[in-house]
């Protein structure tokens, strides 16, 4: 009994941080977008449902987030600056990219990694509880990163690299029967978290071009070798990746 009410204080912990949006952003790049002009200068942006906080150097931005929105995968803030004027913020994940607008001012900063939801800032009351019940049973919980990120420090790989995934795919992958009778070809995109052992899971086709190539995708790339995971701090971490599968397999 105590075990299940423990589990449910960390399922509600776990919403609670969600729908707060909290996100952390790290960039080694941004651009200028009017005047085109480019920097490498490493970034961090700090996302949550009250405030936006750029630290670029020693230059810091605050934003005060007066609303927000989420359209398909993409996160909208209208933002209050310094003077009080009203901005526009867009961080969207599947672009790994974050900009910025007020006016004719607008930065766009390339994300290099993506961390949502820090443990530590789950409710302190919450956690209290969760370790009385569990001093009760004079055990010690470790809380592990199940998070799922869309890049890392040291992106996945494939064993062998990109050019040993393509002649494994074109190796393994068939061309459906009916896609060579329809004369489709072109590639799918599929996505898949590579898992800290390395393993995939949640494959799922993002693009599809008929003719049983979707499935055919999904099935050869679930039978791929193990893969090498990615990395945040020296730690492995579990990561989102897109993989590409021609056909016909070429």
């Amino acid at each position: 009994m105590q075990k299940k009410v423990f589990a449910t204080i960390l399922l509600i912990s776990f919403f609670a941080v969600a729908q707060a949006q909290i996100f952390t952003l790290y960039s080694s790049r941004w651009v200028d977008v009017k005047s085109k002009s480019s920097s490498r200068t490493s970034s961090v942006i700090y996302i949550d449902s009250t405030k936006i906080t750029v630290e670029q150097g020693e230059s810091h931005l605050y934003l005060d987030v007066k609303n927000s929105k989420r359209m398909e995968n993409d996160f909208y803030y209208t933002v209050l600056n310094y003077n009080d004027e009203e901005c526009s913020a867009l961080f969207s994940p599947e672009q790994m990219t974050f900009d910025y607008k007020s006016g004719d001012f607008h930065l766009k900063y390339f994300i290099d990694s993506v961390q949502r939801a820090h443990e530590d800032e789950i409710a302190t009351e919450e956690t209290d509880e969760a370790s009385d019940l569990t001093a009760d049973e004079d055990s010690v919980v470790v809380k592990e990163d199940t998070k799922i990120y869309l890049s890392a420090e040291v992106a996945p790989e494939f064993p062998g690299g990109s050019d040993a995934k393509k002649t494994w795919l074109t190796e393994n992958a068939k061309y459906p029967a009916t896609a060579k009778r329809d004369k489709i070809m072109g590639q799918v995109e599929v996505t898949a978290v590579v898992e800290k052992n390395g393993s995939l899971s949640d494959v799922q086709v993002k693009h599809d071009i008929g003719g049983g190539c979707g499935a055919e995708a999904i099935r050869v790339i679930k039978q791929m070798p193990t893969w090498i995971p990615g990395q945040i701090k020296g730690e492995d971490k579990r990561v989102k990746v897109t993989i590409k599968v021609f056909f016909p397999p070429k």
